[in-house]
């Protein structure tokens, strides 16, 4: 399942990720789908995983709060992780946390591109 979440989250950051000038991915390939009437394939969902979808919660609510520094976001922390938990009576596993981690890895790494 955790697989399934990540080429969901993938495929999620990649459509979603903005250009240099703010546009997203998602939003050119529309454009090209209503001109053309014709879905390019990036725009076909991957299906989501909703056995884990209590991880991908508490990651949006993570990353929603995340801090940032001179080069973009900065990775969630552990610290961070705990708190959230703490403060919002939420409770993960040690393996939703680590999954968690996952997702933020790949957010970060598509962010940097």
């Amino acid at each position: 399942m955790i697989e399934e979440l990540l080429e969901f989250a993938e495929h999620s950051f990649t459509l979603n990720a903005a250009d240099k000038d703010g546009v997203s991915l998602k939003d050119h390939l529309e454009i090209i789908q209503e001109q053309t009437g014709v879905t390019p394939k990036e725009l076909e969902d991957v299906p989501f995983p909703v056995l884990v979808q209590h991880i991908w919660s508490a990651f949006v609510s993570l990353s929603d709060s995340r801090s940032a520094g001179f080069s973009g976001p900065n990775a969630l922390t552990y610290t961070e992780i705990k708190a959230w938990m703490e403060l919002t009576n939420e409770h993960l596993s040690p393996r939703d946390i680590e999954a968690i981690k996952k997702l933020d890895t790949a957010y970060l790494r598509k962010q940097h591109e």
